[in-house]
């Protein structure tokens, strides 16, 4: 295959991988109590962040060995869809930086418990969980509820904005939409923070010498300071 194609493809990879990435975001924006509707949260995040991880590793072979993967170099047995062991791929190529603004990006990657959370709960969504429902009707036993590990997420989060008492009252009551918006910006808030950690390795890492070339497709995420957290309408 014509490597100048194959060198177009990564530039589009990451442009869909960023804009997966915000849509994700947009849908979690969306959810009320009367709007649990999950699976484009799961499709999008999990869609942008395979890409993203894809990409970082493809280029990061590319550096060691002056071409590009070819199929099963970096990836196979189905791993491709693992997110749980791409990112653990990632963690590997991934440094610290010595601007104070980005010191604490290599934590967030790789030992956040949040975004090991997240990374989790959409790796089995993206093995195994999209067709849950489908799996129970053909008698397949699922180990593993992508959207009840979601729910207890969010669950956690309002317990530690409101306190589990006052978090019990405010999610039983129907008029009550407050919750689910700080809900939704605290997730967003910390989602906002290892995409942009993960994105800033462009510029700031070493994993490839071409990784710079991309800031216009990153800087959605990269461009983000910390009094701006959780103040975009991903919508």
């Amino acid at each position: 295959m014509n490597e100048t194609y194959r060198k177009l493809l990564i530039v589009l990879e990451i442009d869909r991988a960023i804009k997966y990435l915000r849509l994700g975001l947009g849908e979690i924006q969306k959810i009320t109590l009367a709007n649990n509707f999950y699976d484009p949260i799961f499709l999008y995040l999990s869609g942008g962040l395979e890409r993203l991880f894809k990409t970082m590793l493809c280029l990061s072979f590319e550096e060691k060995n002056n071409r590009l993967p070819e199929q099963n170099d970096i990836w196979k047995n189905g791993n491709g869809y693992d997110i749980k062991f791409l990112k653990n791929e990632i963690e590997k190529i991934c440094i610290p930086v010595t601007q104070a603004f980005a010191s604490m990006d290599v934590e967030i990657i790789t030992k956040d418990e949040f975004s090991n959370q997240i990374c989790s709960i959409l790796s089995e969504f993206a093995r195994r969980a999209r067709y849950f429902n489908l799996d129970a009707v053909l008698g397949v036993d699922q180990k593993f509820d992508a959207y009840e590990a979601w729910e207890k997420m969010e669950s956690t989060i309002g317990k530690e904005i409101y306190g589990q008492d006052k978090y019990y009252k405010l999610i039983l009551d129907p008029k009550q939409t407050k919750v689910y918006i700080d809900i939704n910006q605290e997730i967003v808030i910390r989602l906002e923070k290892f995409f942009r950690a993960l994105t800033r390795q462009y510029i700031f890492g070493d994993f490839s010498s071409k990784a710079k070339t991309f800031l216009f497709q990153i800087e959605l995420f990269t461009n983000i300071d910390d009094n701006q957290l959780g103040k975009t309408d991903y919508r």
